[in-house]
């Protein structure tokens, strides 16, 4: 309560309002399938949509996840393609969670597609809402063979994928007395959990006075949780977001804090409510184009135990780019990386975007009124 009544004093206070740029932050989150299923805002510029200017946005991360408990990786590593023909099943998961002093084990193995669609609009000078929508896709994929050819040709350590079967599907999750394992894709693409939000402006920025924006948000269990399209419960979540340009550079800061419900395939693990901080550089290469980079670290919902890098605090980064297309289009590209040796975040993805701005390719500047545009 708090913090809605912050956000809704905040934007009643007169001053300037701030629309996006090329130069805002990659929405690219932790894409990592479990954390999918509860609610984390991807990065974001402080900046807000001007009064009953709208932003609609349509994109897709793709990654290749093989990660699991240290002692399944180092079994399969020795012994993987002989004994077991490079493929866990329940019951060699649950022999490693057995031999585990904290009784927990886990596997994540596939590619997941994230299609999301989303909708931002400015309803005051200082307040947009915005509503998004995402679709997931998950399957036994295709890029295995590939990520461990890279690997072997420049001599690169591979997270004991090679004893791993090549483009299976396993999602599998054994601790506190729960035990989720699924070994088959689920079919064609389903709705997810859609996430509400309002974003108010708390600073213009002017001088040397940063932007900076608070947002709420409120993910609802619109997805299957039996198919892991979602927790199945409600999740809510403030974050604070920071911009700040000088000439063609502008970096970003955020962090968000999440209060997340129960993963209703598994009620009695104890989930803690979830953190996440990032931080961004981007630099206008040209008028229409911008060049962005951003590492994101994020502390999950799930209880850290021993060998099970889940609970861990997970690090990656993003880099690519953002150009404006005429008539208010905007694509957007990246490659997504993780940064940490921990088995909790994806191998490697990409990210792709298009936006469509509604009204003139323009952003308010400090200074002038907010019904006087003036070019980026």
């Amino acid at each position: 309560m708090r913090f809605g009544l912050l956000l809704f004093l905040a934007c009643l206070l007169p001053g300037l309002a701030f629309s996006s740029h090329l130069d805002d932050p990659l929405p690219v989150r932790d894409a990592l399938p479990f954390k999918l299923l509860f609610l984390d805002p991807p990065p974001g510029g402080a900046a807000i949509q001007p009064l009953s200017r709208a932003i609609v946005s349509l994109n897709a991360v793709y990654v290749n996840t093989m990660i699991a408990t240290d002692d399944l990786i180092l079994l399969y590593e020795r012994v993987g393609q002989q004994l077991y023909d490079g493929r866990v099943d329940l019951g060699v998961l649950q022999m490693v969670a057995n031999a585990q002093t904290s009784r927990t084990a886990f596997i994540l193995d596939g590619e997941t597609l994230r299609t999301t669609l989303r909708a931002r609009v400015g309803i005051l000078p200082r307040l947009e809402v915005a509503v998004e929508v995402p679709f997931l896709s998950q399957g036994r994929g295709f890029m295995d063979p590939y990520i461990d050819s890279f690997h072997q040709r420049f001599h690169l350590p591979d997270g004991g994928r090679s004893g791993f079967d090549h483009n299976q599907f396993r999602a599998g999750y054994i601790g506190d007395g729960e035990t989720v394992y699924v070994d088959r894709a689920p079919s064609r693409m389903r709705l997810g959990d859609i996430v509400l939000a309002a974003t108010g402006g708390l600073l213009v920025e002017r001088g040397r006075t940063p932007a900076l924006s608070l947002t709420l948000s409120a993910k609802l269990p619109s997805g299957n949780y039996r198919t892991l399209d979602g927790s199945g419960s409600f999740d809510y979540g403030a974050a604070l977001r920071l911009s700040k340009k000088w000439g063609r550079s502008t970096v970003h800061a955020g962090s968000a804090y999440n209060v997340v419900g129960e993963w209703r395939l598994a009620p009695g693990l104890p989930l803690h409510n979830s953190r996440s901080m990032f931080a961004a550089y981007s630099f206008s290469a040209t008028p229409d184009t911008s060049v962005i980079a951003q590492v994101l670290r994020t502390a999950g919902p799930f209880p850290l135990r021993s060998g099970n890098d889940l609970g861990k605090v997970a690090m990656e980064m993003s880099a690519g780019f953002r150009h404006r297309l005429p008539r208010g289009f905007e694509l957007e590209w990246s490659f997504i990386e993780n940064l940490e040796p921990f088995y909790n975040t994806p191998d490697i993805g990409t990210f792709v975007g298009l936006n469509y701005r509604s009204g003139p390719a323009t952003a308010v500047n400090v200074g002038r009124s907010a019904s006087s545009p003036s070019s980026d």
